[in-house]
Formats: C-alpha cells, structure tokens, sequence
C-alpha cells in the first residue's frame, strides 16, 4: 500500500565513461537526473560547467528533420496503414545500429528537400496563374504588349470601373481629340479593359476626358508579345510545372518502404534528446561529471552492478522529512491496480508521505461503475474491447491502463447485470413478446428475505420496491466507503503522531453506530460516547475562545459533510435506472414494428444508451472518488518519477 521508497543519489564520474554510462542508465531506467545543489561552502563549485548543448542541438534537430520527413510521406504516400498495426519489436542492437540511422538521415534530407523543391514549384504555379489572370482581360486586343506607341502616335492601356458608362467615356474622348480611338478588349464585375490610340499631341487631352469615368493606366511592363502568345507560353509552363510536381511527389512516395527505418529513427533521436537532455542537469570538470538525482530504493542493487564497470565514486541516502515535497512518487503496481493508474493521475499522484491509493480504489471504483452499467450485454462488448485492444494494439503508458480498466469494469457490469437480469436492458423478454413466447436469459437465483422483505434475483429494476431496495443498498455501500476512507486517514494520522485529529475523525462514526444501538437496544449510551469523544478532542486541538468555535464549526461540518456525502452515493441507483429505462424504452420502440425494426432501432439506441451511459458512469465513479473517499483521507501533491529511461513512440525494444 505504501510508496515506492526513493534514495537521493550522487555520482561523480570521468567524463569519458558518461556517454556509455548514460547509455546503460538509460537502458535500466531507474536514475532520475535533477538540476545540481549548489554546495555555498564549496571554493570550487563555482568553477564546474555544464555541457555544451550541442549534442542536445543536433539531437533535435535530426528528430525534426525525421518528424517532419513523416508527416511528408504520409501527406504523398498511397499505402495506406491497417487501423491495429502492433509496433514493431527490435533488439537494442537493431535499434541503435548506426548504418540504420545514417540511412535514415539520408532518406529523410532526400524527402525534405524534395519537399522544398515542391514548395518552390507551387509558389511559381501560383505566380503562374496569378499572370494568367493579369493577361486574360488584354487577350481580345492582337496587340504586342510592349508597344508605347510612336513619335506621332499615342498608345495607352487603361481601365475603369465596371459600373462608369464606356459609351460616354469614347464620346468624350472623342471630343477631346478627334485624332483617337477607343478599342475595348473585355469587361468583368470590377472593371473595363480597353486601349486608347491616338495622336501625341491630344494624349493629354483623351487622359483629361477619361479622368471623369474613373480611368486607371494598366501597367503592362515587361511582357513581350500579344497577350495570348504569353497565355499560350504561361500554359505550357504551368503543364511542365504539373509534370514536375507529380515526378516531385512520386519521388517521395517511393520512400514508403522506408517508413519503418524513419520511424525507427525518430524514436532514436528521442531517447538521444533526453539523455542529452539528462546531461544538462551534471556539472562538469574537464575530466570528471557530477550528477544528483533519485534512484528507488529497491533498484540499488541494480544500480550498483551497473556502476561497477565504471571508475566512479557514489553514494545514496534516505530524504529527510524536510525533503519530503520534492521527493519524486513511484507507485507500487500490479496487474490489478495498474490500470488504476488512469484515476490517480487525472486527480494527483499522492504526497511521498502519503499512500498508494490504487489498491484502495480498485475494488470501490469497479464495484460502483458496474453498478451504474448493470447489463451483461454491455459488459461483455467493454471486455471485448479491452482484450481486443490489449492484441491487436499492444498499447503502452495511459492507453493500456485505460484497457485494463475496462476489462475490470467490464467483469462487473456483466456481474451487477446477471444479478439484475439485463442483457440489452429487457432485450431478451421484448424480443420473445415479439414471437409469442416468454423468455428470460437468466433463471430465478433465489430469494433473499430481510425481515418481512422478500426480493427475488435477477432483480428486476422496473418492478414495485425493486429501486427503493437498491438505493438503500448504494446507501449502505456508500456507508461502507466512507468508513473505509476514514479508517485509512485515521491509520495515517496515528502514524504521523496526529492523535487528536485521528480520534476526531472517528467520533462521528462512534455516534452513528450508537444511533443503530439506539434503534435495536434503546440505550443512547454510545451516542453519548460519540459526542464526549468529539468535544474533548475539539477541545484539546483548539486554543481559547476556538474551543468554543470549534466545536460548533465540527458538529456544522460533520453534520452537513456526512449527510451530502452519504446522499451523494444515490447516484448509484439514479444511474443504474437511467440506463435501465432508455434501453427498455428503445427495446419497447423497436417492438412496436416487428423483428426488422426491432434490429434497426434497437442498434441505433443501444449505441446511444452505451456511450452515454459509459462516459457517465465513469464521471460518476470517479466524482465519489475524488469527492466523498480522497476527501476523507488522502494526500495530494507527489510529483512522478521521471527517469532516464526508453520511451519509444513507434517501435518497442527487447532486451539483448
């Protein structure tokens, strides 16, 4: 139940061991590298250094240029990849095999600069059409663009608004200078092309007359021959252009082969950067490094038989409770509580001083989200998919976590629904009205008699007392979790020599069990108990006239605090119900057209009911959790440990 124990550690080594040394701590993953203390009384501290940074540069940028290499490749490739593709497994040596990564460099500056090759050949495609589009209004005119007329003659290529009246305008200019004339080559929804040709000597006088219409000279410099001969040559070029960017882009699609090797060496640029990365935190002389940092308590061994092919001095101590806030937190794990991992990093890996929360949240959490689902249906599709997943995926870190816990969710939906008989809701029974027959997937299990209460399993959600019987039950379950968190805060209270507050917190307990003595014996003595423990213990830890607040601030807190607490388990049943009723709704919707309707709706529904009802009874778990249980007794603030360790994205490694 406790943390994994950590040691802090200091190593002092030769600089020439420190790429192999960092290599092999890499490989154990059980060293975490933290920034150096400074020692104040030390005369040659200030004179280490740090490395250089640029092993850690080139690292990145090679991880970079891989990346980006991928991401190319799959934007230009044609194959297309298998929804389940398991990564693949390499020996250390396969993934570190340097003729491999010289390789891949290679393959990835070929994709990247043909990328850029094609980046250019877009940018001139577009200035290629954007030209086309300045010479497509001027292609009407046979006229040689780079004319500017004669030493008698005027030539002017103009514009004006589409909306200004062309007809006006050439009358005025034509007023203007009887030696002229308009010739209008097209017109669009902005503008009206033309050319003006007439004598030098009235040029000013036709611009003066065309002022009023909103004329605008066209700049034409630089084209050479009419317009269409330049729309003739555009188009030839854009089609070289066209035929260059499908060989650019076939060029990089024949790299597809070489998606592994990319991959494989992207993950290797990786574990290069956070090892570089690691290696910024030492402190170097010219001959040796200095490294502080954690290591658990339990790979010392490890550590040890590691360090002894080396020319090293290094020690490991026990942190002080004053180190206690930045000692790193490794949870203990098995395959059960593992994928509880998910829950405690979504709310706060526990203080180092704390406890390992998963194995108490393993059982509450399955327990209560099976109770919210309660169909066999649903759990045997949640099963499915988390044992199909664990195959074909092979997934790692949160992924698979997020898996196991929904095989064990899974188990307990099914359990929770053969107890209440839902398998698609009343799927079973709706489908056997539909053909005349009565039929029940699970058998009658037997009565339980409490008292004068009689209730028959499966139980049946929808039938008279059936729900009130199960609110008592999350009630009482509700019950049992709380005392259960408050049992722990109480155990830790004790060890941390915190007896007051141990004590106070078990005071409302002693009054509730009195209030059942109470209901069966009639002696309100252990109620009494309860308050006399609560008052004297609010007493001691408070100081003056907060004695007397004090008290009145636990009863409030302890009255209110409970009651919504204890309230808040309703939930269980509220959520159970839900889902109960919708899926009994689609069925008894689906019924009402025969079988095929039946199948369709009940498909569309059950899709529905599933996915809501998975989300929210995952919210909900974890709401009385985090709320009702955490609050009770658990504390929150451990950052994780963070080793120096493999985390690949694409391949997995096996040990040599």
């Amino acid at each position: 139940m406790s943390i994994v124990k950590m040691k802090h550690l200091r190593l002092l080594g030769m600089r020439s061991d420190r790429d192999q040394l960092f290599r092999l701590l890499q490989k154990q993953g059980c060293v975490e590298v933290n920034e150096p203390v400074a020692d104040p009384d030390d005369p040659d501290w200030p004179a280490l250094v740090r490395p250089d940074g640029r092993a850690l540069t080139l690292a990145r940028e090679q991880n970079t240029l891989f990346n980006n290499a991928l991401t190319t490749l799959k934007k230009y490739s044609t194959a297309k990849e298998g929804l389940f593709t398991k990564r693949p497994v390499l020996s250390e040596n396969e993934f570190f095999d340097d003729d491999v990564y010289a390789s891949g460099l290679r393959t990835a500056r070929t994709i990247m600069d043909t990328e850029r090759s094609i980046s250019q050949m877009t940018s001139e495609q577009g200035k290629v059409q954007s030209q086309k589009a300045s010479l497509a209004p001027w292609i009407p005119l046979d006229v040689p663009l780079e004319m500017e007329g004669s030493k008698s003659v005027s030539l002017v290529f103009g514009t004006i608004p589409a909306k200004a009246d062309y007809d006006a305008m050439a009358a005025a200019v034509t007023e203007a200078c009887d030696m002229s004339e308009l010739f209008r080559a097209s017109a669009d929804q902005d503008l009206q092309y033309f050319m003006l040709l007439c004598h030098v000597s009235g040029e000013d006088a036709c611009v003066e007359a065309m002022r009023p219409f909103g004329f605008s000279r066209a700049n034409l410099r630089g084209w050479t021959g009419t317009a269409a001969e330049n729309d003739r040559l555009l188009d030839r070029r854009n089609a070289e252009l066209e035929e260059q960017l499908a060989a650019a882009k076939e060029r990089i699609a024949a790299f597809t082969p070489e998606r592994g090797t990319l991959r494989l060496c992207a993950d290797r640029s990786a574990q290069d950067i956070a090892r570089e990365e690691a290696a910024t935190h030492l402190a170097d002389t010219e001959s040796t490094f200095y490294l502080q940092g954690w290591i658990p308590a339990e790979a010392e061994e490890q550590l040890a038989g590691i360090l002894s092919k080396f020319t090293c001095a290094w020690e490991t101590e026990d942190p002080t409770p004053e180190e206690y806030e930045n000692v790193p937190v490794k949870l203990k794990s098995n395959f059960l509580t593992r994928p509880y991992n998910v829950i405690t990093e979504m709310y706060s890996l526990p203080a180092y001083n704390g406890l390992d929360p998963n194995p108490f949240i393993m059982p509450f959490f399955a327990l209560f989200f099976g109770i919210m689902f309660a169909d066999m249906a649903y759990g045997i599709i949640m099963v499915l998919v988390g044992i199909l997943g664990l195959k074909l995926i092979n997934p790692k870190g949160t992924m698979r976590n997020m898996m196991g816990l929904l095989i064990q969710c899974g188990i307990t939906t099914f359990i929770i629904g053969f107890l209440t008989g839902g398998f698609f809701g009343d799927a079973v029974s709706v489908v056997g009205g539909i053909f005349g027959k009565e039929w029940s997937l699970v058998p009658h299990l037997g009565t339980i008699h409490i008292g004068s209460i009689a209730i028959d399993l499966p139980l049946n959600l929808l039938d008279g007392n059936n729900p009130l019987y199960v609110l008592i039950l999350a009630l009482c379950l509700g019950l049992v979790h709380l005392f259960f968190g408050v049992c722990i805060g109480t155990y830790l209270n004790i060890r941390d020599g915190n007896w007051l507050d141990a004590i106070s917190d078990l005071s409302w307990w002693v009054m509730m069990a009195g209030i059942g003595v109470l209901a069966l014996k009639g002696t309100p003595v252990v109620i009494y108990v309860g308050i006399a423990i609560m008052v004297i213990a609010t007493f001691l830890k408070g100081k003056g006239i907060g004695r007397i607040t004090g008290l009145f601030g636990a009863v409030y807190n302890g009255v209110t605090g409970y009651l919504g607490d204890i309230l808040s388990y309703s939930r269980l049943m509220a959520l159970m119900l839900a889902g109960s009723v919708i899926a009994s709704v689609f069925n008894q919707l689906g019924a009402l057209g025969g079988i095929v309707l039946f199948i369709i709706v009940a498909l569309i529904g059950h899709f529905l009911n599933f996915a809501l009802n998975l989300i929210g009874c995952f919210v909900h778990t974890m709401r009385l959790q985090f709320l009702e249980f955490f609050g009770k007794w658990y504390r929150e603030g451990g950052r994780p440990f963070q080793p120096l360790n493999y985390n690949t994205k694409y391949v997995d490694i096996k040990e040599d």
